[in-house]
């Protein structure tokens, strides 16, 4: 497997782990990472609501920053689970020089940038859009290409697009605390990026 993956996923479960050890760690992760269509609201246990207030440098940095915030273990074992099961794939056509490294990083921030800016223009919410699954779900669809071109991009990319628009419809009916939005804005990216993110940033040790 890729170190570049290796690496990734501990930097995603470090963040959790201090966040839990934390709580100004977490909080500020929060005001940093989590996607909102505005300023955010928590609902605490004892039913009473905090503001954190509006998002730092408009909520930019939060395009990217959530892939490192999980709502619990569960959360967090699931987008890394399938994190490792597709990235492997996706991550070997860039090659191993340090060129196809910055590539393929470059590449999973992406497609998790379309994943929350799809979040925030489709699924508008005080609740915030937090997990790495933006990101995940473009490495679904590198994957399909990775293994079987532009059919196994198809093939990879359909079941979870499929997927999502059944839980878009049913959000619509009953409400879903599940990014549909940002799944799909993901898978998106993957689906288009991919290639050419490949072809610009091949690179192998000579």
């Amino acid at each position: 497997m890729p170190p570049v993956i290796l690496w990734l996923v501990v930097a995603i479960v470090a963040a959790h782990i201090y966040a839990l050890i934390d709580p100004h760690f977490y909080f500020e992760l929060l005001r940093w990472g989590a996607v909102t269509a505005g300023p955010m609201n928590l609902q605490l246990i004892d039913g009473s609501s905090l503001s954190l207030g509006d998002r730092p440098l408009s909520g930019i940095p939060s395009l990217v920053l959530h892939v490192f915030l999980h709502g619990d273990w569960m959360h967090l074992g699931l987008n890394v689970f399938i994190l490792l099961a597709t990235a492997n794939a996706a991550a070997r056509p860039f090659g191993s020089g340090p060129k196809g490294i910055l590539g393929f990083l470059l590449f999973f921030f992406a497609c998790s940038a379309t994943g929350a800016a799809f979040h925030i223009l489709l699924q508008p919410s005080e609740i915030p859009m937090i997990g790495a699954s933006t990101g995940v779900s473009g490495m679904i669809a590198a994957a399909g290409w990775a293994v079987g071109g532009r059919r196994g991009a198809l093939q990879f990319v359909m079941p979870w697009l499929l997927i999502n628009l059944g839980m878009a419809l049913f959000d619509t009916a009953f409400g879903l605390p599940i990014s549909w939005a940002g799944h799909i804005g993901g898978l998106i990216a993957g689906a288009v990026l991919y290639p050419t993110f490949v072809r610009f940033f091949f690179s192998r040790y000579r």
